[in-house]
């Protein structure tokens, strides 16, 4: 995958032969160039970027093809991000190389501009400073939001293109003209689009569902105007201020985060807090959340939980973070799905209970020979992938949570945002049940998950429902997790999706068998439920 670099365009090339040096044969092209046809159609536009880059051309013709190019490039880029959103991660090797072209393109837009730009600091094209500005700006904040909607680590010198090109719009004195951005329907400055990349890399992007991203950009569009950059550290030091440091490969960051880093400007987020409030209180109040600007697909809770989170990590500087963790360096093994969780933890595999199990001669041969069966089925049974254990790096962990490490090419399944796994540290005698957190894959294709870990030490069960129509139901493997008065943790079951039914009674065998009523779901996960029980009188 390319990586963005230092504002200086490549070199002016005689062997460059783009199918269109002009924005009349330019037109002629796009209009013949199949957008239906989105992955062919977006490695065209990469090719003729490509070569048009190293074509010498005066600045105002670059500047009206780029301009022609950029909606097609924007509508190809967002078709071909579709394909890899809501997928489980890492991603595969296809759909990694769809991100590499996606990434590709922008940067090969953003050359484009540049070249423009290197016009304009020659005495030529200066009245069009804040456009190619904001387009190059928005080249590199797209790529950085696509990067985040598929949870991958985007380059560090992205950072840096980033606070160049807002310096160089800043030296211009046009950081805060807006010019008329067709692709957005609106009129956006430089600093608009440069506060929102930072805002939203502070978002915790990597935590959030991709709903939630997509409300984020949008409110970010409205609310950048709210933080505008100041040269000097704001008055109100009632909330720690946000600092940006221009030569520094990263974004905004808080005095405590410093480390070495000498700001060159603030963040001012006085206004911005004053309206994630107001929002807040307006929605505790029964103010429905369209009313407010924030969208028709937003609903309480959620809605509100998010505003809060954003103004706790924006304003506040908080991580939502209970415990610190502290740092780790150790294996760990891990699994996935409800039936491998049962299996590890009950180290056998999972039978109907009550049914007679009839031995074969072989295995009358074992228990004779050794007191018991041989284990090797089960054993050869995991080889074959049934449940599977996965080698992991412990990192990071704390009471409520872990940071775990896959390294690229590891063997392992696939994960997403909530799904449930089990870890067992080197130093653990058992398996400890968790939540996924947030994920990423790093410039390696790593993996890392952070996992938060649901009390108490789970114990393999099986469950079946209960009632007339449900007799002939089989029992499924399930977890249970015992009451812990000193968190105050309620013991509950954790089950397939779905099995959840308001007072349901279910049938739960462990060493024996009981009636228990579900009396609450605690949390919904991507492929569980965890369910808070009772005895059923």
């Amino acid at each position: 995958m390319s990586t963005m670099f230092e504002l200086k365009p490549p070199e002016i090339s005689a062997d460059a032969h783009p199918q269109f040096t002009d924005s009349a044969s330019c037109a002629a092209w796009l209009a013949e160039l199949p957008l239906v046809n989105v992955a062919p159609s977006q490695m065209r536009l990469l090719e003729q970027l490509r070569e048009l880059n190293h074509y010498g051309l005066p600045a105002d013709e670059r500047l009206t093809i780029l301009e022609l190019l950029r909606e097609p490039v924007y509508f190809v880029q967002e078709q071909q991000l579709r394909k890899l959103v809501n997928k489980p991660f890492p991603l595969t090797q296809v759909e990694r190389g769809i991100l590499a072209h996606v990434a590709d393109l922008w940067q090969e837009l953003l050359i484009g501009y540049l070249h423009c730009l290197g016009s304009a600091g020659n005495g030529r094209h200066d009245g069009q400073t804040a456009l190619v500005c904001q387009r190059g700006l928005d080249c590199l904040a797209s790529s950085m939001f696509d990067h985040c909607r598929v949870y991958h680590v985007f380059p560090d010198a992205y950072w840096r293109t980033l606070h160049q090109l807002y310096r160089r719009a800043d030296e211009s004195g046009n950081t805060a003209t807006a010019v008329a951005d067709p692709v957005k329907d609106a009129s956006v400055s430089c600093v608009e689009v440069y506060v929102a990349a930072l805002l939203f890399v502070l978002s915790n992007p990597n935590e959030q569902p991709q709903k939630q991203l997509g409300q984020i950009r949008r409110w970010l569009a409205h609310w950048a105007q709210h933080a505008p950059v100041r040269r000097a550290a704001p008055q109100d030091k009632s909330l720690p201020p946000l600092l940006l440091d221009f030569s520094a490969a990263a974004g905004a960051y808080r005095e405590a985060d410093a480390d070495g880093r000498s700001a060159s400007a603030w963040l001012d987020i006085t206004d911005l807090a004053r309206s994630l409030k107001k929002n807040v209180v307006l929605l505790r109040k029964g103010e429905p959340p369209a009313s407010l600007g924030l969208g028709d697909d937003c609903a309480m809770p959620e809605v509100e939980q998010l505003l809060v989170l954003l103004f706790r990590l924006w304003c506040e500087g908080k991580n939502g973070r209970v415990q610190a963790r502290r740092g780790a360096s150790a294996t760990a093994q891990a699994c996935s799905t409800i039936v491998s969780m049962h299996f590890h933890i009950s180290g056998k595999t999972f039978r109907q209970p009550g049914l007679a199990t009839k031995l074969s001669l072989h295995q009358r041969d074992e228990i004779a020979a050794f007191g018991h069966v041989s284990s090797r089925q089960d054993d050869a049974y995991i080889q074959a992938g049934g449940y599977a254990i996965e080698e992991w790096q412990l990192r990071e962990e704390s009471l409520s949570g872990l940071r775990i490490v896959r390294p690229a090419g590891a063997s392992g399944g696939r994960y997403a945002h909530s799904q449930l796994v089990a870890v067992r540290p080197a130093d653990a005698k058992s398996f400890l049940i968790g939540a996924v957190r947030w994920l990423v894959t790093d410039e390696n294709s790593d993996l890392h998950l952070g996992v938060r870990i649901i009390p108490g030490v789970p114990v393999a069960v099986a469950v079946r429902p209960t009632g007339i129509n449900a007799q002939a139901e089989k029992f499924v493997p399930a977890l249970y997790c015992p009451a812990l008065a000193a968190l105050s943790t309620p013991a509950s079951l954790i089950l397939p999706p779905g099995w959840y039914r308001p007072k349901r009674i279910v049938e739960v065998y462990s060493d024996s068998a009981e009636l228990l009523l579900l009396s609450g779901v605690i949390e919904r996960g991507s492929d569980f439920e965890r369910v808070a029980i009772e005895p059923a009188r």
